[in-house]
């Protein structure tokens, strides 16, 4: 019964010292209520002092921007359509030539006009080269084949 009555106080004793190691703790390094202080402090102070001084300055200003916006946006709306006209009628004045002009002639003139026939004989060449190399790679690489075959011959017997 002695021993569990010291124990008893013993777990008191750091029961206390765990609490006042806490409220140490919260005084020292916990803020937050602080904090919460300040902002309510200066909410109510911006609220009170400054009153509606600021919506009216904004409401100021968004009206001014809707004026500015309605009468500037229009404008530019307006010109640039005129431009698109302008545009337009250059366009199908250009679509209206070209067609007049491919009138007159058929496929084949333009393939010739753009050198069709040229870059075909051209392509003709490249292919018959590149066939002509591949000839003699082949043919030299018979030949070291035959070369090397010879030497091993010779070297197993």
């Amino acid at each position: 019964l002695n021993k569990a009555s010291q124990s008893g106080k013993k777990m008191a004793s750091v029961e206390g010292i765990c609490k006042d190691v806490g409220h140490v703790y919260s005084r020292l390094f916990d803020h937050r209520a602080a904090l919460q202080g300040q902002q309510r402090f200066f909410v109510k102070e911006f609220e009170t002092k400054r009153g509606f001084r600021e919506c009216k300055r904004l409401e100021h200003i968004q009206g001014i921007s809707k004026s500015c916006s309605s009468t500037l946006s229009q404008e530019p709306v307006a010109s640039l359509q005129a431009q698109l006209e302008l545009y337009k009628v250059k366009v199908d004045d250009l679509t209206k030539g070209l067609n007049s002009a491919m009138a007159g002639r058929n496929i084949d003139d333009i393939e010739k006009s753009c050198g069709k026939d040229k870059l075909n004989e051209e392509w003709q060449q490249f292919n018959d080269d590149l066939s002509e190399k591949r000839r003699q790679f082949d043919a030299d690489l018979d030949e070291q084949m035959a070369t090397a075959r010879k030497q091993l011959e010779q070297l197993r017997s």
